[in-house]
C-alpha cells in the first residue's frame, strides 16, 4: 500500500512547488524587476535589429518593384561580370539599331531607349543640391516605361529647358520658370525650369535626385555616345509573361546584347543593397549579443543574492520533502518567468529600437533618409526574442539554483548562514587561465601572419576570461585601495560605505563584472581604432605624393577628364594625373587595377620597380610585391583573364614593384596600360586627379575647377582629415553601441544595491537607531556604489588596455600592419570618471529606499 501512496504525495509536492514558483515571482517582483529590464534591453536590441533589417529589406523590395513597374524586359549590353555596390562604372552602351529589332519582336507592346548620365542641380549659393546620386535622364512621358510623374508645369522640349524632381527643386529653392544651373560632366550650364515631377510612387523615389532634359538634347548633354542607349526597356502586350517576352526579344538581338526580365533586373539592383543590409544586421547583432551577455551577469547576481537571502525558506522546503531537483526547478521556474516576461516586453520594445536604428543610420549616411516604411515583424524576430531571453535567464540562474538545491534541511534550524567558501581554488583556476592566455599571446606576438594573429587573439580572450574568474580574489585588495580616500575624507559614512564594498568579495565582483566587460570592450576598441588612425596618418604622410587631389563630392560622383585638362593648364602645375579604375577577371576573380601610363604612375607614386620593365602595353601588368606574393605570381607568368566586354585574353606579369602598406588607399596595387585597356572599357571612371604643383596657388586651381561644382579640391591635410574622419565615425558608432552594455551594467549596480538594502534591513534599522541620519545613510550607499563602480572600471579599462595592446602588436607583425600604437589616455580616463558617475546615479534609488525605512520595523526584521 505504501508504494501506491507515493505518487499522490509526489504530485502534491509538485503542485506545491509550482505554486511556490508563482508566489516567489510575486513576492520578489520588485527584486526581479531590474533583471527583467536587463533581459528586455538585450532582447529589444536583438529583435529590433531583425525588425529593422526586415523592414528595410521589404521597403527596398517594394521600392524597386515600384521603380520597375511597367518594365517587363530590359535589353542591355552583355557583361562578363558586374561591379560591386558603390563602385563607379559606366555600363556598356546598346546600339540604337537594336531598338528597331526589339519593337518588331512578338509580344512587344512598346519599347524605348533609355539615356542617363550625371546631372546635378546647383543651388543659388553654388552648391550641389539633392541627394546622391544625381542623375540626368531624357524626358519620357510614357507611364509604363518611365519613372517620372509630372506634378507641375510642362515637360522640357527645347535644348535649354529642364524638368526637375520636386524634392531637389525645393532643396535648391527653385520654382517653375526660374533659370537654374545644372552641373554636367562637361561643366555647368543654365536652363529654364519648365516642370516638376516625382520619381515613382515609393518612399525611395523621394530620395532620388533627377533632372530631365529634352529627348533630342539629352544624349549630347549627358555624354551618351551617338547612336547608342544605356539600355532598352520593353513593355509587354496584355497576357504575355515576362519570361516569354524576354525569350522573344532575345531571339532578335545582335551579338553582345542580352535581355533579362524586369524582375531579374530589379533583383540585380536590389542585390547589393540587400548584401549591405545583411552585413549591417550582423554588425548590430554582435553588439546586441554583447548586451545580452552583460545582462546575464545581472540575472546571475540577482538569483545568487535571492538564494542567499532565502536559505531558511529553501531548507524548510527540503525538510518537508522537496527533493534537490524540485528546489532547483523552482528557482529555474522563477528564472523562466523572468525570461518570458523580459522576452515579451523586449519584443515589443524592439519596434522602438528599430525606429531608433533607422534614425541612427540616417545620421551615419549624412542625413539621407532611408526608405523605411511600416514596420515588419519577421518570424525570426519573434523566435530570437524567446530563444535568446529565456535561455539566457535560465543559464544565468542555473548555478544559483544548484546552490539552492544543496542547502541541507538542518539549515532551517540555524540562525546564521553557512560561511562562504574560500576563494583559493577560484583564484588558482583564474591564474592558470591567465598563464595559458599569456603564453598564447606571447606566442602570437612572436609568430607571423594569420596564425600569429589567431594565437594572439585566443590568448587575449583567455586573458579576459582569466580576469573575470580571478576578479573575486582581486576585489578585496583593489576595493580597499579605491575605498581609502572615501574612508579618510568621507567621515563615518565613507568608512561604512568602504567596508560594505569590501566585506563580500563575490558580491562586489559579480556586481562589477558587467561594467568590467563593457568598459573592457570600449578600451580595447578605442586602442585598436586609435592605433589604426595613427597608422593611417603616418602611412598617408609617407605615401601621399600629390600636393592636391581632385575628387567627386561623393563616392558615385564622376570626375570628368576635362577637369584634369583644365587643372593641367594652370600655371605652376607640374602634373595632373587622372587615376582610372580598370576591372577585369583573373583566375575567376574580379581584379581591380589602376589604368594609366605605367611609367608615369610608378614615378608619381614613388614605387620602385624591383623586377621586370615598366615599358608595358596591351595585356601586360605591373603588380605590387605583396599582391604578387599573395597570388603566387612571378615575372613572365601568364594568367587567363577576361575583360568586362567578354573579350578573353592572356595577361602577363611584366614587372613587380615595391608597393605601399595595405592601410594606404592611394597607391595602386596593380597597373595596366590605359592605351590598351580603353578599347575594352572606354568609359572607365576616373576616381581622382593627382595634382603636383611648383608654385601654383590654390585659388587658381579652384578657379579652373569652377565649371565642375560636383568636384572638390583637397590638399594633403584635408585628405588625411577625411581618412581620420571616417575612422572617427566608425569609432563613434561602435562606442555608441557599446554604451548600451554599460547602461545594462548600471542596471546591475542598481539591482545589487537594492537587494543589499533589503538584505541589510535590520542593520540599517540599527544604524538609524544609534543616531545615523538619513543623509549619512544615503552617502554611505553612494560611497559603496562608487567604490564598486570604480573597481569594475579599473579592472575593465586595465584589462581592455592590455588586450588592445596585445591585438595591436599582433596586427603590427606584418609589413602592412597597424604599425603605430596609440593609447587614448583621455578617453580611458573619461571611462573611469564615467564609471564613478554611474555609481552615484545607480545609488539614488537604493539610497532613497534605505533612508525611508521605518526604524522599528527594520529592527524587527528577521
Amino acid at each position: 500500500m505504501r508504494p501506491a501512496a507515493a505518487p499522490p504525495r509526489t504530485g502534491r509536492i509538485v503542485a506545491m512547488m509550482v505554486k511556490l514558483v508563482f508566489r516567489g515571482l510575486a513576492a520578489h517582483r520588485a527584486r526581479l524587476l531590474l533583471s527583467v529590464v536587463a533581459v528586455v534591453a538585450g532582447v529589444a536590441f536583438v529583435s529590433g535589429t531583425l525588425i529593422f533589417s526586415a523592414t528595410l529589406s521589404r521597403s527596398f523590395d517594394r521600392a524597386f518593384d515600384d521603380l520597375g513597374r511597367g518594365t517587363d524586359t530590359v535589353v542591355r549590353a552583355r557583361q562578363s561580370f558586374r561591379t560591386g555596390p558603390g563602385e563607379r562604372a559606366a555600363p556598356r552602351p546598346v546600339p540604337a539599331s537594336a531598338l528597331a529589332a526589339v519593337r518588331r519582336a512578338p509580344g512587344v507592346a512598346k519599347a524605348e531607349g533609355v539615356i542617363t548620365g550625371f546631372a546635378a542641380a546647383v543651388d543659388r549659393q553654388g552648391r550641389i543640391a539633392g541627394a546622391e546620386p544625381q542623375t540626368g535622364v531624357a524626358w519620357s512621358g510614357d507611364r509604363d516605361l518611365s519613372l517620372t510623374r509630372l506634378t507641375a508645369g510642362a515637360p522640357p522640349r527645347a535644348p535649354d529647358e529642364v524638368a526637375m524632381d520636386a524634392t531637389t527643386a525645393r532643396d535648391a529653392r527653385y520654382r517653375v520658370g526660374d533659370r537654374v544651373t545644372v552641373a554636367l560632366r562637361s561643366g555647368t550650364r543654365t536652363f529654364r525650369l519648365t516642370g516638376l515631377f516625382r520619381v515613382g510612387d515609393s518612399a525611395l523615389g523621394s530620395s532620388i535626385s533627377m533632372t530631365a532634359f529634352a529627348p533630342d538634347a539629352a544624349p549630347r548633354l549627358l555624354g551618351q555616345r551617338p547612336g547608342t542607349y544605356e539600355r532598352i526597356v520593353v513593355h509587354a502586350d496584355g497576357g504575355v509573361t515576362q519570361e516569354r517576352l524576354r525569350d522573344a526579344v532575345a531571339a532578335v538581338l545582335p551579338p553582345g546584347v542580352e535581355a533579362v526580365t524586369g524582375a531579374e533586373a530589379a533583383a540585380e539592383q536590389a542585390g547589393p543593397l540587400k548584401d549591405i543590409i545583411k552585413i549591417m544586421r550582423t554588425f548590430l547583432l554582435v553588439f546586441a549579443l554583447i548586451a545580452v551577455f552583460v545582462g546575464s551577469f545581472i540575472i546571475f547576481n540577482t538569483f545568487a543574492m535571492l538564494v542567499g537571502g532565502r536559505v531558511r525558506e529553501l531548507a524548510l522546503l527540503r525538510a518537508v520533502g522537496a527533493s534537490r531537483g524540485q528546489v532547483t526547478r523552482s528557482i529555474l521556474g522563477e528564472a523562466a518567468g523572468v525570461g518570458l516576461a523580459g522576452s515579451t516586453l523586449g519584443l515589443a520594445a524592439g519596434a522602438v529600437v528599430a525606429l531608433g536604428l533607422a534614425r541612427l543610420m540616417t545620421l551615419v549616411t549624412g542625413g539621407e533618409e532611408l526608405p523605411f516604411g511600416p514596420l515588419a515583424l519577421p518570424a525570426s524576430a519573434v523566435l530570437a526574442a524567446y530563444l535568446v531571453g529565456t535561455p539566457v535567464a535560465l543559464a544565468a540562474a542555473f548555478v544559483p539554483a544548484r546552490r539552492a538545491a544543496r542547502i541541507p534541511p538542518v539549515a532551517a534550524l540555524r540562525e546564521d548562514a553557512a560561511p562562504p567558501r574560500p576563494l583559493r581554488r577560484r583564484a588558482l583556476g583564474g591564474c592558470a587561465v591567465l598563464a595559458v592566455g599569456g603564453i598564447l599571446a606571447a606566442a602570437g606576438l612572436a609568430g607571423d601572419g594569420t596564425s600569429g594573429l589567431t594565437l594572439a587573439g585566443t590568448g587575449a580572450a583567455l586573458l579576459f576570461a582569466g580576469v573575470v574568474v580571478v576578479s573575486p580574489a582581486l576585489s578585496r585588495p583593489v576595493a580597499r585601495v579605491l575605498a581609502r580616500p572615501f574612508a579618510r575624507f568621507g567621515g563615518g559614512a565613507g568608512r561604512m560605505g568602504a567596508r560594505n564594498a569590501v566585506r563580500d568579495p563575490r558580491q562586489t565582483s559579480a556586481t562589477a563584472s558587467a561594467l568590467t566587460i563593457g568598459l573592457a570592450l570600449i578600451a580595447t576598441v578605442s586602442i585598436i581604432v586609435q592605433s589604426l588612425a595613427a597608422s593611417v596618418d603616418r602611412q598617408l604622410e609617407a605615401a601621399l605624393t600629390a600636393d592636391y587631389q581632385v575628387t567627386g563630392r561623393s563616392q558615385v560622383t564622376p570626375v570628368e577628364a576635362g577637369a584634369a585638362a583644365a587643372v593641367g593648364r594652370v600655371p605652376g602645375v607640374r602634373a595632373a594625373i587622372p587615376v582610372r579604375t580598370a576591372r577585369f577577371r583573373l583566375e575567376g576573380a574580379v581584379q581591380a587595377a589602376t589604368a594609366g601610363s605605367p611609367g608615369e604612375l610608378l614615378a608619381h607614386f614613388r614605387l620602385p620597380l624591383q623586377q621586370g620593365s615598366a615599358a608595358v602595353r596591351g595585356e601586360d601588368l605591373l603588380v605590387g610585391r605583396s599582391v604578387a606574393r599573395d597570388r603566387g605570381w612571378r615575372i613572365g607568368g601568364t594568367i587567363p583573364g577576361e575583360y568586362q566586354d567578354g573579350t578573353r585574353r592572356t595577361f602577363r606579369i611584366a614587372g613587380i614593384y615595391a608597393d605601399r602598406p595595405a592601410l594606404t588607399p592611394s597607391a595602386p596595387t596593380v597597373i595596366i596600360d590605359w592605351a590598351g585597356y580603353r578599347a575594352h572599357d572606354p568609359d572607365a571612371p576616373i576616381e581622382r586627379i593627382e595634382v603636383t604643383v611648383a608654385g601654383a596657388r590654390r585659388a587658381a586651381l579652384e578657379s579652373a575647377l569652377a565649371p565642375w561644382p560636383n568636384l572638390e579640391l583637397k590638399d594633403r591635410a584635408q585628405v588625411k582629415d577625411d581618412a581620420a574622419g571616417e575612422i572617427d565615425l566608425f569609432l563613434t558608432l561602435v562606442l555608441g553601441l557599446l554604451v548600451l552594455s554599460v547602461l545594462v551594467a548600471a542596471l546591475g549596480i542598481v539591482n545589487t544595491l537594492a537587494l543589499a538594502v533589503t538584505e541589510r534591513t535590520r542593520e540599517i534599522g540599527l544604524l538609524r537607531a544609534v543616531g545615523t541620519q538619513r543623509r549619512q545613510l544615503r552617502r554611505m550607499i553612494r560611497y559603496e556604489a562608487v567604490v564598486v563602480s570604480l573597481f569594475g572600471a579599473v579592472l575593465g579599462v586595465g584589462t581592455g588596455s592590455v588586450l588592445g595592446v596585445v591585438l595591436q602588436k599582433a596586427i603590427a607583425g606584418g609589413e602592412d600592419g597597424m604599425e603605430v600604437l596609440a593609447v587614448p589616455y583621455g578617453r580611458l580616463a573619461l571611462c573611469v570618471a564615467a564609471a564613478a558617475a554611474i555609481g552615484v546615479v545607480a545609488a539614488v534609488w537604493p539610497a532613497a529606499r534605505a533612508a525611508r525605512l521605518d526604524i522599528l520595523q527594520a529592527i524587527a526584521t528577521d
